[in-house]
């Protein structure tokens, strides 16, 4: 069995330079496995969220959008500049009075002193009996007492006729200068 260790053997050596811990410490890098590693139970060390970012990247990026946006937004003012000058360059279209037209169309359908509408039909009836028997005494009799509705339905043709004409004149007139 080995003696044991006297005292003066147990007592640090003054000069730590040449111990094997410190010297183990310096030859041997330890292997890059077990540094790597952490031990199961202790959570990796993330990067702070909060920690400040360099301000160099951000400040040239921020710079830059709001270049970016400072020209979108001079854009977009001169756009509605142009809009503007546009929309005041062009003549105030005065709307075209329909009234006269919707007059003329009323006056067109619903003429003053027209015939009842029973009227025209007893005059259809006569006009149709006078087809069919044309030289029959009766029916030329009843035709000659029907003259009057017979004018007026002419004369509310014409008239009709009129205000259908100038109704497209002033329609047409209000399409050709827009």
């Amino acid at each position: 069995m080995a003696a044991p260790a006297e005292a003066s053997e147990l007592t640090a050596p003054e000069d730590t330079s040449t111990t094997w811990t410190s010297g183990a410490a310096d030859s041997w890098p330890p292997p890059t496995d077990a540094v790597a590693e952490t031990p199961p139970g202790e959570p990796e060390s993330q990067p702070d969220e909060n920690a400040e970012t360099p301000l160099v990247d951000t400040s040239d990026a921020i710079a830059g959008n709001q270049e970016e946006t400072a020209e979108a937004t001079a854009r977009a003012m001169r756009l509605l500049d142009e809009l503007r000058q546009t929309i005041s360059e062009i003549e105030p279209q005065s709307a075209v009075d329909l009234s006269g037209v919707i007059s003329d169309l009323e006056v067109a359908v619903h003429p003053p002193g027209a015939m009842a509408v029973d009227a025209v039909a007893e005059l259809r009836d006569a006009l149709l009996a006078a087809r069919e028997r044309p030289r029959d005494i009766d029916t030329i009799v009843d035709l000659t007492k029907r003259i009057d509705a017979m004018l007026a339905l002419v004369i509310a043709y014409d008239r009709t006729i009129a205000a259908i004409e100038r109704s497209l004149d002033v329609l047409r007139a209000d399409g050709v200068s827009r």
